[in-house]
């Protein structure tokens, strides 16, 4: 069999990682050949193209993110366009589902929550797809009110990758970034204000002095909203901005070493579906402090605080870096969970997905 796989590629993205790795497990048991997505907004013609290279495959699979389709701009979205020009049987990847009032579009939240509903069913719901695979439980149902078929929805949580061979270098990453002597709290991955940056900053306000954080990663490249610079201004507002880093991209072995540093990982969604970056610090066995959210609590080996208690996740810091015992506990517990939820694992049922929609025998 062979799938055409429609993703970012060459791109700084979680979703480019993901599919890098799947892929590579993918290879074990199928041919694929990968179709660029861009984050670029461009007209009908290349959403048309962008189907038609998913010929190559028996089966096509998007990793879906709005991004890839022009946003969620009536008149910028090329999803329909690539829908339409599809000829094979599709399995798209839902990696997220925006069905919250932001305020991106100057709408009341009504009407906003209204259109995205509308806009979401649109893509979604589009009879193009032919199975749908989810790494958020949530999404199951969302899906479902969306009029998507649960029966033809697969969910498995996100796959933790395997970890390196070798530790990254935390001693150096410290004398780097002036960090020796210090409690060092990490919160990985691309910038985002849903993933609670803000409530750490707080919280960090009432830790003594030697706790410092570190936002290991810059802003997403389809980011337009100005995050690093609304952070460094929170960070100023309460006082801590002398114990905030925000690092901008780091590639692999610098992320490995910014890990390794951590004394404790943080994860103070404010909301989330799944996370990659909280998945990256559990497959290097560190200890992880995450907001008491639905997809955190399905986590047998995080610490949990109340999503948006400042004062909560403050002693929790506490709590996991005044003691040796617990942080080794919730460190082994990271390294179980992750031999159980690998990428091989993933791809052995994507495969399935995948036979489960070819035309061929």
């Amino acid at each position: 069999m062979r799938v055409a796989l429609l993703t970012s590629w060459n791109e700084r993205c979680g979703i480019a990682d993901y599919s890098h790795r799947l892929i590579e497990e993918l290879c074990r048991h199928v041919e694929v050949e990968v179709v660029p997505a861009t984050f670029l907004s461009s007209p009908a013609a290349v959403y048309r193209a962008m189907a038609r290279a998913l010929e190559l495959g028996d089966v096509a699979h998007v990793q879906h993110s709005y991004a890839f389709f022009g946003g969620m701009h009536p008149l910028r979205s090329g999803w329909r366009a690539f829908a339409r020009t599809m000829r094979r049987p599709l399995v798209l990847t839902v990696h997220e589902l925006d069905q919250r009032p932001t305020g991106a579009y100057h709408l009341p939240p009504p009407v906003e929550l209204a259109y995205k509903r509308w806009f979401n069913r649109r893509v979604f719901a589009d009879p193009a797809i032919s199975r749908w695979m989810v790494h958020a439980a949530s999404y199951v149902e969302a899906l479902a009110g969306l009029g998507v078929p649960e029966e033809r929805v697969v969910y498995r949580p996100i796959p933790v990758p395997s970890p390196p061979v070798a530790p990254g270098d935390g001693a150096g990453f410290r004398r780097r970034h002036g960090l020796d002597r210090k409690r060092v709290l990490v919160i990985m991955g691309f910038l985002a204000r849903r993933k609670g940056y803000d409530v750490a900053l707080a919280a960090l306000r009432s830790l003594p002095s030697e706790y410092v954080l570190v936002a290991a990663g810059g802003e997403h490249s389809a980011d337009r909203s100005g995050t690093e610079a609304w952070l460094h201004q929170e960070a100023e507002r309460l006082g801590v901005a002398d114990r905030f880093q925000i690092t901008g991209f780091l590639d692999d072995a610098t992320l490995e070493a910014a890990t390794a540093a951590a004394d404790v990982v943080l994860a103070p969604f404010r909301e989330m579906s799944a996370s990659a970056s909280l998945n990256h610090a559990l497959a290097r066995g560190r200890a992880v402090i995450a907001s008491d959210l639905a997809e955190n609590r399905r986590l047998p080996c995080v610490r949990l605080f109340a999503a948006g208690d400042v004062s909560a996740l403050a002693r929790t810091i506490q709590e996991v870096c005044g003691s040796t015992e617990v942080r080794h506990r919730l460190e082994q517990a990271a390294r179980e969970y992750s031999t159980q939820h690998s990428f091989r694992a993933l791809a052995e049922v994507t495969v399935q997905l995948y036979r489960s929609v070819s035309p061929l025998p």
